[in-house]
């Protein structure tokens, strides 16, 4: 699919009006590309999502995909095989295994609201891998641990919410904010964490996470439990 030089000069006039500044043919252009290859990509998901529903009305209790996904749960591959797509949607089989085993619920495939990953942990309060075991270890939060296929390894570590509502909060509280800057007459954007915008310690009250934080005005905290 190509864009007409009228839709392109559509595109433009609005592109100009949005950001009130000149735009060239070529970032109209430019532009006009990339929404028409997220259109394209999104019919294609969309005929894909229908195709798999429909199978799934003749294997309710689920099966293994033909071709190359990423589990919802801990984002690894879950290819053929490995693969796995219910009503709860695609997992690979050691997450599934999991699930089977009830060490964690299938709606955390659909709903990755109710859960942190330690990375989210680590992004979010600015802390280090080392501190987030040294926690799990003291009891500060409550962890669920899928092992490796082969029981060596941890496959993915989780923190449910409900496993620590008192101490974590909802994962909506502590998104980033989109942030622009204008530098020789362009508009540039980029992700602040949350807690740039806010008082931490008067934002969070209530839960227990800021018991184990020390929040820093820039530099780095000679504490390792610290957001900054």
């Amino acid at each position: 699919m190509q864009l007409s030089q009228e839709r392109i000069q559509e595109l433009k006039g609005i592109l100009e009006k949005e950001h009130g500044r000149e735009f060239s043919w070529d970032e109209a252009t430019e532009a006009g590309n990339t929404l028409i290859g997220l259109a394209e990509l999104a019919i294609s998901s969309f005929v894909e999502d229908q195709r798999r529903k429909k199978k799934l009305e003749e294997s309710p209790k689920g099966f293994h995909l033909d071709g190359d996904y990423r589990c919802f749960i801990c984002g690894q591959s879950a290819s053929r095989e490995q693969s796995w797509f219910d009503k709860y949607g695609i997992k690979c089989m050691t997450c599934q295994g999991a699930i089977d085993r009830k060490v964690i619920p299938a709606s955390l495939a659909k709903n990755d609201e109710s859960w942190y990953s330690r990375w989210d942990i680590e992004s979010a309060f600015n802390v280090k891998g080392h501190v987030l075991r040294r926690w799990v270890k003291e009891g500060v939060l409550k962890a669920r641990t899928i092992p490796c296929s082969d029981g060596k390894g941890v496959h993915v570590q989780l923190f449910l919410i409900k496993d620590n509502k008192d101490t974590l909060p909802p994962k909506k509280m502590l998104e980033g904010r989109m942030v622009k800057e204008t530098k020789d007459g362009k508009d540039w954007y980029h992700m602040e964490p949350w807690y740039r915008f806010v008082d931490p310690y008067e934002y969070l009250k209530g839960y227990k996470i800021m018991d184990h934080l020390r929040v820093t005005d820039g530099g780095e905290s000679k504490k390792e439990d610290h957001v900054k």
